[in-house]
């Protein structure tokens, strides 16, 4: 080992915090969120990680080599610009973590910031070229320098902390973390300024605040985060950070650290200590490399497949197995799995079933419901209206005989030809077989032409595309929904103009019926929940289309009507 190199049990300390905030770092680097945080907190792990390595070079280094070129080199070049950035992003992440706040002041603060990150570079430069590596000043600079931010990171904190307190309860637990982490790095500052680093009070509380420090800040970081963060990267984060805490508590116990200047009681620890040294690497190497590979086996791979299985089923796919590969939590989760969507697979056969069912009986009951109408309509035309024309005929000879005085005469005379003309404009909105004769422009303009002498509404009827004649059967169900509406519209709108739009494309047919009437409020309770427009819903339905109703109080209603033509 050369002369200048000297093992210390920080060394080790050190070199722990370099592997957990490199393994950070390389999670903030694979992440894939672009966010002002992330950015942020990448600087800081990169500052964090030089920094830490600037450490264990320097709690490394042989008794003496203060002060040589080398020493002043990394003092300037590494440790006090690794220093500054490092707080310097520690504001900005206190002030971004989960939800951006004080968003004016964060930027003034990093105006602010700015040139105390200089004057920190260049104190410590002076004292490095001007002062022969004062280590008073050496240490007084730094520990004012995290003295002075981490008190303005509580700060932030606990301002965080009250502003969230009833409206985000991760938010509030998670700066309560930071705040945390902020008071450990705070007597961490205090101590060493009151007792210096170079003390056994000050070497006993330097990593442990740290470390306890940073242990509140992944694990904040790993929960609360919202970066995504999946269960192997927590479970190797976590297993890591449990491993190498352990491992620092042995060594403090077993390797308590030594005043550099006591030589002798160090080489006594070099050949433990290198030994410590390669047990940690071969933990770290086992857990960044083994255990993510066993979780990916045995945790991750069986996860996705049950992810993709629960995508599957939400597009309708009920046919879908997962394999049972182990014997545990995982496999009991797929096995039940499994048993659910068998589960389902039944249920929604039987209410495909039962949705069939339905459908034939109510497409019977629309024909039944036709021939019933066909054959009021005969009936009307055959035996009312050849009734009322007989009464009609007998009346005229009645008036020839008794001439024009007897007004009451005359009277039941022209309400025998009114009702006459009622009912046949209703034998002829009965009957489908008229629909199949017309058309379905034609027997709505003909519904129109009955509301019109009856002087119930003013009804337009217009047309926008090349009409296409549709199935007698369809044509006959959309006459039905357009009779349904209005009727609605009669009895219950007061409205005085009626306006029914035909749209027609290469794919579809639209119809709208548009009234200035009262118009109502929709909501779940009122009129689309009647039979009137169940009806029509249920009918439309059939034809797998689509039916929107607009209305608001005092502005009429809109009903859209869309049909595919295949």
């Amino acid at each position: 080992m050369p002369s200048w190199i000297l093992l210390h049990t920080h060394s080790v300390m050190a070199f722990i915090m370099v592997a957990t905030q490199i393994g950070m770092l390389l999670f903030l680097v694979l992440s894939k969120e672009k966010t002002a945080v992330k950015r942020w907190m990448t600087l800081n792990y990169l500052a964090s990680s030089v920094w830490y390595i600037d450490q264990m070079i320097r709690f490394s280094l042989y008794p003496g080599t203060e002060g040589s070129v080398i020493y002043k080199l990394e003092t300037i070049l590494i440790y006090s610009p690794s220093l500054a950035l490092l707080m310097l992003s520690n504001f900005q992440i206190y002030y971004l973590f989960i939800q951006s706040s004080f968003e004016k002041e964060r930027k003034i603060m990093l105006q602010l910031a700015l040139p105390f990150a200089a004057l920190l570079v260049g104190a410590l430069t002076w004292n490095e070229l001007a002062n022969d590596s004062n280590v008073f000043y050496f240490q007084a600079i730094s520990f004012v320098w995290g003295l002075l931010t981490n008190i303005g990171t509580l700060v932030i904190a606990l301002r965080k902390v009250f502003v969230n307190r009833y409206t985000n309860e991760d938010a509030t637990y998670a700066h309560l973390l930071l705040a945390g982490v902020a008071v450990c790095f705070l007597l961490l500052s205090i101590v060493n300024l009151i007792f210096g680093l170079y003390s056994p009070i000050g070497y006993w509380t330097f990593f442990i605040f740290i470390w306890i420090g940073n242990l509140m800040l992944i694990v904040t970081y790993l929960s609360y985060s919202n970066m995504f963060v999946s269960f192997q990267i927590k479970i190797t984060g976590f297993s890591f950070v449990a491993v190498v805490t352990f491992i620092a508590v042995v060594a403090l116990v077993y390797f308590p650290p030594i005043m550099p200047s006591n030589i002798s009681e160090r080489m006594d620890q070099q050949q433990d200590l290198k030994r410590l040294f390669f047990i940690l690497f071969g933990a770290i190497v086992l857990i960044i490399i083994m255990l993510p590979s066993l979780l990916k086996r045995t945790l991750t791979n069986p996860l996705k497949q049950l992810l993709k299985a629960v995508k599957g089923v939400n597009t309708g796919n009920y046919t879908v197995e997962v394999p049972v590969l182990y014997s545990d939590e995982i496999g009991s989760l797929t096995r039940n799995f499994n048993t659910m969507t068998q589960t389902l697979r039944k249920t929604n056969d039987q209410l495909v079933e039962y949705t069939n069912t339905l459908t034939e009986l109510y497409t019977n009951q629309q024909k039944i419901q036709e021939q019933t109408l066909n054959h009021v309509s005969q009936e009307i035309h055959d035996n009312v209206g050849q009734l009322l024309s007989l009464v009609s005929v007998q009346l005229n000879l009645v008036a020839e005989t008794e001439g024009s005085k007897n007004l009451v005469l005359l009277d039941a005379r022209d309400n025998i030809s009114r009702a006459m003309m009622e009912l046949r404009d209703m034998a002829k909105g009965m009957s489908s077989e008229r629909i199949k004769v017309l058309g379905l422009l034609g027997s709505v303009e003909q519904e129109a032409d009955r509301i019109r002498r009856a002087g119930l509404c003013e009804v337009t009827i217009q047309s926008q595309g090349a009409p296409i004649q549709l199935e007698h059967q369809k044509e006959t169900i959309l006459f039905r929904v357009i009779q349904e509406c209005l009727q609605n519209i009669i009895k219950h709108a007061q409205a005085k103009r009626i306006q029914l739009l035909f749209l027609y494309t290469e794919s579809t047919v639209a119809i709208s019926v548009h009234d200035d009437g009262k118009g109502f409020l929709i909501t779940r309770e009122n009129n689309l929940s009647g039979l009137g427009f169940m009806n029509i819903h249920h009918r439309i339905e059939l034809m797998s289309g689509k039916v929107v109703v607009q209305s608001e109080p005092g502005s009429g209603t809109k009903i859209l009507i869309e049909v595919p033509l295949g």
